[in-house]
């Protein structure tokens, strides 16, 4: 037996050694591309975004950007397998040159032009252990880019999560002059378009012109950097991070609900009799987004397959609707609202800012947009016109409209001149009657949930929901925590955090 052994060994340890070295390399060059194109078109998003991301499975990837997902196949697959192929096949034919034994193979016929010890050098070179010189490096890229350390450290930091967030349904809140509410999430709106020596003029000027209060020092906090993770903490205080890791739950289908004891803003105004509306662009499915709304107590929640109709694919971007398409449905559903005499909280997401590199609608086509400055300035305009739109038909009197960025700006064709911004802050406005009294400027988005709440006409009793402090209550006591230990410290492990993913029992 061991003979035998020895033997398929001797025959075919050149095929065996190729193998192996193929897999190291094929491995190191997958991860290196990996790093380099999330980073080149997310930024530089943590290891938990990913995580999270992943937990819910694949079901939401094949309903995302199909270009995006050609750009992955070529940067992430075929490279990497052509780029370990030519150097294992180079490293096989030398080694099988100076072995003796195969003196028939192709380099036989170029000992004459080449020096055999240079032939040896280059063998040195890229053999021995030059696999796993390039295996590590993968890693440490790999690592650096999606922030492995910061990662590892949330494993064993201070619970910060328990030490500071406030149960919402032990938070009395009472009614006083209720308002509708138009909830508007404008993809990666940040207020660094405003720059006119960066971009010429100040491309978020007609949603500017709108004349609602802003809070200038917007900050994005751990957990809130993408499109589901700005609604959740807006609208739950709370950040959203992996907990497949840590509870056993699976990945996908298997998380059946989506944080089903956390109290949101849809529970607390279904509470108070509000009918619910989300209506979106993309896919349901996509990140968990269309449980999110389902879980929380939203009435009607649409997404790209219950809004495209008869639209045809030309019709559309590859996540779905354009903003133009979108709008459309709000006002509709805006005006059949009204039409209930009931009071409503209507939320919805626009997409054509979404990087890479934005999506041109036939509206912001004519208008002249012919670049990603100019997808910015007429999604402003789309968004600036909806809410003209809403005063002409009378809304404003009974009804609250908040614009946010959900979070700030990924990776886009402006991100040079972005990044050159040290202080970058998502954009903000609430138009509402009577004017928002700030009590400060400085806000995360876990104080946008009682915020809203209480320009709704509500009281918070307290000032506090979540993680969330009031922004416009003169209740409400200063954050126990400067921001940067919150940056260092929320996305730790934290049992009370899981324990808001876990089932709810039933009496």
């Amino acid at each position: 037996m061991l003979k035998s052994l020895q033997q398929f060994h001797a025959r075919y340890r050149h095929t065996i050694r190729s193998l192996g070295r193929f897999l190291i390399y094929f491995v190191a060059f997958f991860l290196a591309a990996l790093a380099y194109w999330v980073g080149d078109n997310f930024g530089e998003p943590p290891l938990e975004q990913v995580l999270y991301h992943l937990q819910f499975g694949m079901s939401g990837l094949v309903d995302t950007d199909v270009a995006l997902i050609h750009s992955f196949v070529q940067t992430c697959l075929v490279w990497p397998i052509g780029l370990a192929l030519l150097i294992v096949l180079i490293d096989t034919a030398m080694a099988l040159f100076l072995s003796h034994t195969h003196q028939h193979y192709f380099l036989a016929k170029m000992a004459g032009k080449l020096n055999i010890h240079l032939i040896k050098v280059v063998y040195w070179v890229i053999g021995h252990r030059a696999p796993a010189y390039v295996l590590v490096a993968a890693m440490i890229y790999f690592c650096m880019q999606f922030s492995v350390l910061a990662f590892i450290h949330h494993q064993f930091g201070d619970d910060y999560f328990s030490a500071h967030y406030v149960y919402p349904e032990k938070v009395e809140i009472q009614a006083k002059s209720p308002k509708n509410l138009v909830l508007i999430y404008v993809e990666s709106l940040e207020n660094s378009y405003k720059d006119k020596t960066l971009f010429g003029d100040n491309l978020l000027a007609k949603l500017d012109a709108l004349g609602g209060e802003s809070f200038s020092q917007f900050k994005q906090a751990p957990g809130t950097g993408w499109t589901i993770a700005g609604i959740t903490a807006t609208q739950c205080g709370l950040p959203l991070k992996s907990v497949s890791l840590y509870d056993g739950n699976g990945v996908g289908e298997n998380i059946k609900s989506f944080l089903p004891r956390a109290v949101c803003l849809g529970d607390i105004l279904h509470k108070f009799g509000y009918y619910n509306v989300y209506m979106g662009s993309d896919a349901l499915p996509f990140s968990g987004k269309g449980k999110f709304f389902q879980d929380h107590h939203y009435d009607e929640v649409y997404g790209r397959d219950e809004l495209k109709g008869s639209l045809s694919k030309q019709q559309m971007n590859y996540w779905g609707l354009y903003d133009d398409a979108l709008l459309k449905h709000a006002k509709d559903k805006l005006t059949q609202l009204h039409k209930r005499k009931q009071r409503f909280n209507l939320v919805f997401t626009t997409i054509d800012t979404h990087g890479p590199d934005g999506y041109y609608s036939n509206t912001c086509k004519q208008r002249g947009a012919q670049n990603f400055a100019g997808i910015v300035e007429c999604t402003a305009g789309n968004v600036a016109e909806f809410v003209r739109w809403i005063n002409k038909r009378g809304y404003l009197k009974d009804t609250q409209v908040v614009i946010l960025g959900d979070h700030l700006a990924m990776e886009n064709p402006l991100s040079e001149k972005i990044y050159t911004i040290q202080q970058r802050t998502i954009y903000n406005q609430f138009i509402s009657q009577p004017p928002i009294q700030k009590n400060r400027d400085e806000v995360l988005h876990f104080d946008m949930y009682p915020t809203i709440i209480e320009v709704l006409g509500f009281n918070v009793v307290g000032g506090r929901l979540g993680l969330g402090y009031s922004a416009i209550s003169n209740q409400v006591p200063a954050p126990n925590a400067s921001f940067e230990e919150m940056e260092e410290n929320l996305l730790n492990n934290s049992e009370q955090y899981l324990d808001l993913w876990k089932p709810k029992t039933t009496p």
